[in-house]
């Protein structure tokens, strides 16, 4: 059973689940800062990608497939007046932007829904800078008070070895409360 985009939304700005993963210190954890370019894969409603923005001030890149969670984005754009903020709708596993274009990527429960996580992870590469940080956010492979069907979930160790077959050093892993993990992965400086 799919959520409608409505739904989706009201799931995503849910006060509990924000909190949990409190998107402006887990930003820090990560190293974000000011200056740096961040790709917001599956932004949503841009519980991450409004607050990088604000943390940066140059570029952060807002990808998103839902007509509805870009309209989210917009009206929340406008109404801060976030010129860093470009949202971008994606229709296709390219991610659209340069190779090497970035310093950060986020995919903030997204990476259990794609299809094909290792062509993801290659894209991702592509479009870090050397050195780049890929921050994955995922629920754990467990019975949680939130998320998907446990079935569903990426268990942590399987998501760190995805980033190793991806070319990409694993720096750490983060717990962010009761329902979520994140693993750091670093792309090779070279």
């Amino acid at each position: 059973m799919h959520d409608t985009d409505n739904e989706r939304a009201h799931r995503l700005e849910n006060q509990v689940r924000v909190n949990e993963l409190n998107p402006v210190q887990t930003l820090k954890k990560l190293g974000f800062k000011e200056g740096m370019t961040l790709c917001d894969i599956g932004a949503g409603t841009g519980i991450f990608s409004v607050p990088a923005a604000e943390i940066s001030g140059t570029e952060v890149f807002a990808l998103e497939i839902s007509d509805e969670m870009i309209q989210v984005m917009e009206r929340k754009k406008e109404a801060l007046q976030m010129e860093a903020l470009k949202i971008v709708k994606v229709d296709s596993d390219t991610l659209p932007l340069e190779e090497g274009q970035c310093d950060m990527v986020l995919l903030v429960t997204v990476l259990h829904e794609l299809s094909d996580k290792r062509a993801m992870l290659k894209e991702i590469n592509r479009v870090l800078k050397p050195g780049g940080t890929l921050g994955i956010v995922e629920f754990h492979k467990r019975e949680t008070p939130m998320g998907p069907p446990v079935q569903h979930r990426l268990d942590e160790r399987f998501v760190q070895e995805l980033c190793r077959t991806a070319q990409m050093g694993l720096r750490d892993s983060l717990e962010l409360g009761d329902n979520f993990y994140v693993v750091v992965a670093q792309k090779s400086a070279e």
